[in-house]
């Protein structure tokens, strides 16, 4: 508050036209005297702890289980959620819905690019494996990846269709 009121009063004391010397050298003390204090509190400041993140799974090599018990299935997106820091992806859940699903995100230009895959991978993939969550009739993974701020076109991966897309933050 300090620097609000006295800042604007210290420029006009120093360079006012008719000041005396004095009241620009008391112009000068109390600007580097704002200064210290302020160098002063930040230093001895409390910094709280951040909060908590939730783990962040990275991408890694998906092994293929050879005894997968949930069918193979790659799910068509309706709809995916983005924000700053996560990718929720949105699609109709089945009956035996995998409890995990292999997501890839590919960024080109202003397109993510989704792919999800549940059930059993042949080979070697980047990719996330995250658990996959049941909401009444809709499946959805929720994927920990850092975006760029700009317009995103969310896409399906296979068929380079448009998936609805809703920007959080």
């Amino acid at each position: 508050m300090s620097w609000l009121v006295l800042a604007p009063v210290c420029v006009w004391l120093l360079f006012g036209i008719g000041q005396p010397l004095l009241n620009r050298l008391g112009a000068v003390a109390t600007i580097l005297a704002l200064e210290g204090a302020t160098i002063f509190l930040a230093s001895t400041a409390h910094h709280p702890e951040p909060p908590p993140v939730a783990a962040i799974m990275s991408p890694r090599p998906v092994p293929s289980p050879t005894n997968e018990s949930c069918p193979v299935r790659l799910p068509h997106p309706d709809e995916v959620r983005l924000s700053r820091t996560h990718v929720t992806i949105l699609w109709p859940a089945v009956v035996g819905e995998c409890d995990t699903a292999a997501v890839v995100l590919g960024e080109k230009g202003n397109r993510l690019k989704v792919w999800v895959h549940e059930g059993a991978l042949v080979g070697n993939h980047r990719a996330s494996v995250v658990p996959v969550n049941i909401d009444g009739h809709t499946a959805f993974v929720d994927v920990a990846h850092k975006l760029a701020r700009h317009r995103w076109v969310a896409v399906d991966g296979r068929s380079g269709e448009r998936i609805p897309t809703i920007i959080h933050g």
